[in-house]
Formats: C-alpha cells, sequence, structure tokens
C-alpha cells in the first residue's frame, strides 16, 4: 500500500519521523536498534522512527545527506507484506529530483507484543 506521509528531522539527535497523526496506534514493534514502526489494528504501517537516519540512509544512498533530510516534509511511503515478510520503499522530493529508498525487508513472524508471548507461555 502506498500512501503519503508527514515527515520531520531531527539533525541533532539524527532521527527521521514519518507518520500518520490521523490513525490511532495499536503496537510499536522495534525491528532493530534503528528502525521502529507503529501498526494500526490492521497490521497497516502508522508511523516509522529511523533513528541515526543519515548514516543509514547514507549507507544506502550516498547522494542523501543531513541538509537534504532537513528539508523533508512529506514522504511517499509503500509498505507490503509478502509471505510473512514486510519491504518499505520511502519516497521523497528533493530539488526537483524524486529519492526513493528501500529499506532492507524483515520478517514480520518475528515481532511479537510482549504482552502476547507472555500469554503463550
Amino acid at each position: 500500500m502506498k500512501r503519503k506521509y508527514k515527515a520531520s528531522y531531527d539533525g541533532e539527535g539524527d532521527v527521521l519521523t514519518i507518520y500518520d497523526s490521523d490513525k490511532p496506534v495499536k503496537e510499536s514493534i522495534e525491528v532493530t536498534d534503528d528502525l521502529i514502526i507503529d501498526i494500526d489494528k490492521n497490521d497497516q504501517l502508522v508511523n516509522l522512527e529511523l533513528i541515526d537516519a543519515y548514516k543509514f540512509l547514507n549507507t544506502f544512498n550516498g547522494k542523501i545527506s543531513k541538509s537534504i533530510l532537513d528539508s523533508i516534509s512529506e514522504v511517499e511511503l509503500e509498505f507490503k507484506n509478502y509471505r510473512n515478510y514486510w519491504f518499505i520503499t520511502l519516497s521523497f522530493k528533493h530539488n526537483n529530483h524524486i529519492i526513493i529508498e528501500k529499506l532492507p525487508a524483515f520478517a514480520n513472524t518475528d515481532f511479537k507484543s510482549p504482552l502476547i508471548a507472555s500469554a503463550a507461555a
């Protein structure tokens, strides 16, 4: 599913936040030390927080700079679920150029709410 989200970048903390303030969050999932996503009751992405955003994104695309991240106010985000893997692609404009960055895929079955995990034990 491809949608537009609001975005803000904290240059001092190097945190990129992509969010939809209109949707309630069911669960936060710490995908990695650098990526936290929030999902709604339908397991659709509501918010994404990328810690060390410049370091992370610049590793994949050397053209992404802190000044580019500072200028982002809107991101088109594509979120797909295929065979229990989540795929996230970010698209945003900078100086009339579209930058597309695919995040590494991750298995959604690896993540369980602590409440669900403790109930199953």
